[in-house]
């Protein structure tokens, strides 16, 4: 019985005992991938405060460790150019993490803004034809192509786009409406992370294992290509946004309707205007680094 309890038994015909019959007939990547993907699921995330209180027990007890290595005591060194700050050079400079959203109906962000965010991660810009049929070309590199990506846009601040979930089609360009009892806010989705509340959209970035599975005998990973080119267009825009994988994936794969074994929400982009309110975890004592040749 506390094998049970515990979870290290479990019983045919149970809805956990189907789960797991699949697991077993689909999972195509071995025990060593199942075990850190599944263990992983269904975390119960601490809140903020008692997050901060573990970091700061953690900084009086573990020294810090350096962040980046310099070349200081390198016996030649060559100096380049500093980076530029015009084009696409000026705005991966600028952006910055801050989960400080205007949540309010004046703040909301447009459609094409949040048709950038869209496309700049995940938009299909051509066909490839081989012998393995129609490849899609991307705005970000994928793995042999397989595309593993689906987006998701819970839209709760969007001018012209009605407070809604939405799936976002990469080859069509389009939103297409998914019926949702409940539109669950962005802080329930996102771990019990409040900051996210004043958010006007979150995109869900969910994989699609199978996709990878028919080709490779390894798990491979883009979301964060995808998310990198999300955030650079949020700036680009003006807006502010902030990728995280703090998700309740119970609440995701029911709003979804997913397969919870063959799919996984991965990780997640909140995108918004800027408050001039920081939250407690944004960064805002900074200065830049000047590059000098």
């Amino acid at each position: 019985i506390r094998l049970l309890d515990y979870g290290f038994l479990i019983v045919a015909g149970t809805a956990l005992g189907d789960r797991n019959d699949k697991y077993d007939r689909e999972w195509p990547w071995g025990v060593t991938a199942g075990l850190y993907h599944f263990s992983i699921k269904y975390t119960q995330y601490l809140d903020a405060g008692s997050s901060i209180a573990a970091m700061t027990e953690r900084v009086l007890n573990v020294p810090p460790v350096s962040l980046f290595t310099t070349n200081a005591d390198a016996a030649r060194v060559v100096s380049l150019p500093p980076p530029r700050d015009d084009g696409c050079f000026g705005v991966m400079k600028r952006r910055r993490s801050y989960r400080g959203f205007d949540g309010s109906a004046a703040e909301a962000i447009t459609k094409e803004q949040l048709r950038d965010c869209l496309f700049s991660g995940l938009g299909i810009v051509g066909l490839a034809r081989t012998d393995l049929g129609e490849l899609p070309l991307k705005t970000t590199p994928s793995g042999g192509a397989r595309n593993p990506y689906e987006a998701y846009a819970l839209a709760y601040n969007v001018q012209d786009l009605p407070n809604g979930l939405y799936h976002y089609s990469a080859l069509e360009n389009s939103l297409a409406y998914m019926p949702c009892d409940t539109l669950p806010s962005a802080e329930t989705v996102l771990g019990g992370q409040d900051w996210f509340s004043g958010a006007s959209a979150l995109i869900l970035l969910v994989a699609n294992f199978a996709r990878t599975a028919w080709k490779y005998r390894h798990p491979t990973i883009e979301a964060g290509h995808i998310a990198q080119n999300m955030l650079l267009a949020a700036t680009a825009n003006g807006l502010v946004a902030t990728p995280t994988c703090a998700l309740n994936d119970s609440v995701i794969e029911t709003m979804l309707d997913i397969d919870p074994v063959m799919q996984s929400p991965i990780y997640a982009v909140a995108v918004g205007t800027r408050s001039e309110t920081a939250t407690i975890a944004d960064l805002v004592d900074w200065s830049a680094v000047e590059h000098q040749q």
